[in-house]
């Protein structure tokens, strides 16, 4: 059993826990049961596992435990202590580890992914990894395959964006790309560049959806950058109304989204 704080193993996890802001980075941190088997299922490389033996001792936790051993990964027992120092969470679960990132490209679009007519989320400048893991848990849930993040985005794999995705982030691609970059890929295969605009765009239901799109959503407080809604095919807005006028970047994606998804299943 690992004890000591000071273990090379738990420093490293540690380390990685604590960096997420290093966006490229292959390793990330993962914790709990529900995210491990949804990581499994999904087959992400596990590269490392801690857990405690009270974790071990619940007969519902074996299934996770006999998974790992059968790809291979040795998990580690930790003390209490050790798991506090491992868990980024206030009420440890008692599994924690590292997985590695797949890399997609752009090339990856519509070949490795679900839909036949790519339909992709781009994140443009969402800061609150909360509110990123959120987008990315509506778009696995509206069957979009890819989420596209651009540079001045939280990182997708940042321990609280994981767990906002409900590990949705491992059913789906996520592509690392450069504005001109995806915006020539996009024109360049017919795909329309739609922006989401607080006000003054298409009205969501009077749009094609049924069509190959990309939809920006934008920072949290000044919405997408206005280099990328000058590059757009079509800027959208949703209709509202109340006193505060607006919607969150987490809240405009599931409105989004879903009247996408309802308009693909009406046709």
């Amino acid at each position: 059993m690992i004890a000591s704080l000071s273990n090379e193993k738990i420093k490293d996890a540690v380390h990685i826990k604590n960096n997420h802001g290093r966006y490229k980075n292959d390793a990330f941190f993962i914790e709990g049961t529900r995210l491990f088997t949804t990581a499994l299922n999904a087959g992400v490389a596990i590269q490392r596992v801690f857990y405690t033996y009270d974790f071990a001792m619940k007969d519902a936790n074996a299934p996770v435990i006999e998974r790992l051993k059968a790809i291979g990964v040795t998990p580690d027992e930790v003390s209490p202590k050790a798991m506090e120092k491992l868990s980024d969470t206030q009420a440890p679960q008692g599994i924690a580890g590292i997985g590695a990132r797949r890399n997609f490209r752009l090339e990856d679009i519509g070949v490795a992914g679900h839909a036949q007519i790519p339909q992709i989320v781009i994140c443009d400048g969402i800061k609150d990894p909360g509110n990123l893991g959120a987008i990315i848990r509506t778009a696995e849930v509206f069957a979009t395959d890819t989420v596209v993040v651009l540079p001045n985005t939280s990182n997708p794999y940042a321990p609280k964006a994981i767990r906002a995705s409900a590990g949705g982030i491992f059913n789906l691609a996520v592509v690392y790309a450069e504005k001109q970059e995806l915006v020539s890929w996009l024109k360049d295969r017919g795909i329309c560049l739609i922006v989401t605009v607080p006000e003054g765009g298409t009205q969501i239901r009077d749009m094609d959806m049924a069509r190959p799109f990309a939809v920006v959503f934008g920072e949290e407080a000044t919405g997408a950058s206005p280099d990328i809604i000058d590059m757009a095919d079509v800027t959208a807005s949703i209709p509202m109304s109340g006193i505060t006028g607006s919607l969150n970047a987490a809240a405009a994606a599931a409105v989004f989204l879903y009247e996408s998804f309802g308009s693909r299943r009406r046709r």
